[in-house]
């Protein structure tokens, strides 16, 4: 897994599940690995298994969250998102990933609400203001955008995609 070889990942964890069927922590590895190789089905399969044997740390919360909104499964990512935010309230991913699965869902002002919370965490989270200036854009708010992503830039001056975004933005 270390080595980023995850179908070999997969086959080590499954030789070890033989032996231990009920270790949360080895089926949490193999849906990490096959979310890694796409295969969201079976990482969400793993998942769901290691949480009912009680492996409950946020990450895992997170990834279903992610895995699910892959497989355009909006609410049940919602529902995992929360749940990683019950276990970590204080996490900008969990955060983030609660405002991308709101964004998807097209629920704005939710999306809103907890991309400013990634913000207030984490200043500096560039995705998170950028994916702000987007909905802000498809609210028709480009003033707001705008702010964004010249806070972007105030950060990253190299930013390329918030410096061509604004351009557009301001052309119009």
């Amino acid at each position: 897994m270390r080595q980023q070889d995850y179908e070999a990942g997969i086959l080590v964890h499954q030789r070890f599940l033989e032996k231990e069927p009920e270790n949360a922590l080895a089926l949490y590895h193999i849906g990490y690995a096959y979310g890694q190789i796409g295969n969201h089905l079976k990482e969400v399969f793993h998942y769901e298994k290691a949480i009912a044997l009680g492996f409950g740390e946020h990450r895992i919360f997170f990834n279903l969250g992610m895995a699910y909104g892959e497989l355009n499964q909006g609410k049940k990512s919602i529902r995992a998102f929360k749940k990683a935010l019950d276990i970590d309230p204080d996490s900008a991913d969990n955060h983030f990933g609660l405002a991308m699965a709101y964004q998807r869902n097209l629920d704005d002002k939710l999306a809103e609400e907890e991309f400013l919370k990634v913000i207030k965490i984490a200043p500096g989270h560039l995705d998170a203001r950028l994916y702000l200036s987007i909905l802000y854009t498809d609210m028709g708010d480009l003033q707001k955008a705008g702010n964004q992503l010249r806070e972007i830039l105030e950060i990253d001056p190299t930013h390329k995609t918030a410096h061509e975004f604004l351009e557009s933005i301001e052309k119009e």
